[in-house]
């Protein structure tokens, strides 16, 4: 009897400290990561959020498929994606799949996680509803679309410099520890409170800073703007105008706040994703459709920063083999390659990437490239 009231005691100190502390995030996040197993978050987890239908229209336009096509790659690379986990690896040149393989259980229609990949989307938004005049330059303060930002530098953060990773906002973006502001943004209910919580503390538009909570802010200004949710934004002028195949899910904080993770968390798979990278190739254009202005996208795609070459606006930026790459990047080596020189796509999804330990592309990308260039050299 003493044993159960010690039990007892115990679980009631600690669900006291729980909601005093206001963890309840660190224990869904625990319910969800570590009782399945992982270590981290993972690309199947849209079955234990709440999420948003981003609906494929009714007009389709497949890729192409060469007769050539190729599913066997050579042994080094295949044992490779064995050790990293890889879910999909699919290479478009000229507009036609001439390379594509998927593993384990996946397929050509498996929805998996974005991660941060989702980052480009919210700055293609950005550059929309500029273009639509909802916001009248991508100079404008912050704080005039978002009054209540907090911090000694909150009055000077302007628009780009949220997509820029160059808003000065205190972050940490370390998804192996349970206590940073980027897990607690993911398992957090309302994500909303969680950004107007954060301080911004360095001088912006000086000094890149890698940062999950810039990309939610960015779609809070765009929403803000529009007067459209963040889901319904994309759906219009993004997903519904690029002929996807198949449906997306975008992960929401909660059914009672309703807001969209727009960090991360846009689910879809390895040919839809392609087509983001295909409008990046053609410079906005979809078809013969200009989908988003052709300047932001020649803009995005050179090193923002004088001091940082790695990172444009919302895409990352390498040099290799005397080509430039650019790319959207996620958690655990999501990746969509865009090589315009050579008109190449390659779309890798997976489940581990090679931790570069520090901001930049990871190597892991150079192997998918390399693997990729055999097809058409």
């Amino acid at each position: 009897m003493k044993k159960i009231k010690i039990l007892a005691l115990t679980i009631a100190v600690l669900f006291a400290v729980v909601y005093t502390l206001n963890l309840e995030y660190f224990v869904k996040g625990v319910r969800i990561v570590y009782l399945n197993g992982e270590s981290t978050v993972f690309i199947d987890d849209l079955k234990y959020f709440d999420y948003k239908t981003i609906k494929s229209p009714e007009e389709k336009s497949p890729w192409k498929e060469s007769e050539s096509k190729t599913t066997n790659f050579s042994s080094e690379f295949e044992n490779y994606n064995i050790k990293m986990g890889t879910a999909a690896y699919v290479v478009i040149h000229n507009d036609t799949i001439i390379g594509e393989k998927y593993y384990e259980d996946y397929s050509v229609n498996s929805s998996t996680n974005s991660f941060s990949m989702a980052k480009t989307f919210v700055s293609l938004m950005m550059a929309k509803a500029y273009e639509q005049g909802y916001i009248k330059s991508l100079e404008d303060k912050v704080v005039e679309y978002i009054p209540d930002l907090k911090g000694e530098f909150a009055k000077d953060v302007k628009i780009i410099d949220l997509a820029a990773m160059t808003s000065g906002l205190e972050w940490n973006e370390g998804t192996s520890n349970p206590f940073s502001p980027v897990a607690k943004q993911y398992f957090y209910e309302d994500v909303v409170k969680l950004m107007l919580d954060q301080p911004f503390i360095d001088l912006p538009g000086t000094k890149y800073h890698y940062s999950s909570g810039n990309t939610q802010i960015l779609s809070m200004v765009i929403e803000k703007a529009t007067g459209t949710k963040t889901n319904n934004y994309f759906e219009k002028e993004f997903w519904s105008k690029i002929n996807p195949d198949n449906d997306a899910y975008w992960q929401i904080d909660s059914k009672e706040s309703g807001n969209v993770k727009s960090f991360c968390c846009f689910h879809s798979n390895a040919r839809d994703f392609s087509r983001l990278g295909k409008l990046y190739l053609d410079n906005g254009s979809w078809n013969g459709n200009q989908i988003v202005d052709s300047t932001f996208i020649k803009k995005s795609l050179k090193p923002y920063l004088d001091n940082f070459n790695a990172y444009g606006i919302g895409v990352w930026l390498s040099n290799y083999k005397d080509l430039k790459i650019s790319l959207m990047s996620g958690h655990q080596g999501q990746y969509v390659i865009m090589i315009p020189e050579k008109k190449l796509i390659i779309t890798r999804l997976g489940k581990r990437d090679v931790d570069l330990g520090g901001p930049g592309v990871s190597p892991d990308v150079l192997v998918y490239i390399d693997e990729a260039l055999k097809l058409i050299d």
